[in-house]
């Protein structure tokens, strides 16, 4: 009975942070039930005009994996530069922490290809990544916390 008291909990967790992000994204959106083979294990996909995400299934309901196309440049510059700004490093002099973690949009025009999101520089700590096409970037992150991909859409949203 805990167990399934915790996966209930969790599913009602993942619904909430959705309506949460839908509700950032301008309200236009909807939830779906996640099935096995579009992406990762998730408790519910969201569909938005301006992002999709899937909650992590593993996560409590408090973690997504989110893509925000489409972005303007500016809309990426704030984002970027808020991401930055709080994950600021404040490990000692020997850290591995990358200064630049999210590649600049000077980066990204240099070709058509993804460039991680990285903040260390061993890849296995990789975010996410950022492409630049057609005047416009896309981002795509693995796992973050609902509250960063609701600060970032609301962003977007402002930017747009």
């Amino acid at each position: 009975m805990a167990v399934e008291s915790a996966k209930a909990a969790a599913a009602a967790t993942a619904h909430t942070a959705a309506m949460i992000m839908i509700e950032a994204g301008g309200g236009q959106g909807s939830i779906h039930r996640a099935w096995r083979g579009e992406g990762p294990d998730a408790l519910c996909l969201i569909s938005a005009p301006s992002f999709s995400g899937h909650i992590i299934a593993g996560s409590h309901g408090d973690r997504v994996q989110i893509t925000l196309p489409h972005l303007t440049p500016s809309a990426y510059e704030k984002m970027r530069a808020w991401a930055q700004d709080r994950d600021e490093c404040h490990h000692d002099h020997d850290c591995d922490c990358l200064t630049d973690p999210w590649p600049t949009l000077a980066a990204l025009s240099q070709g058509d290809e993804e460039h991680d999101i990285d903040y260390r520089a061993d890849h296995e700590y990789a975010r996410g990544s950022a492409r630049l096409a057609f005047g416009r970037v896309t981002v795509k992150l693995d796992d973050e916390a609902v509250t960063v991909a609701d600060t970032l859409i609301r962003i977007a949203r402002h930017h747009a």
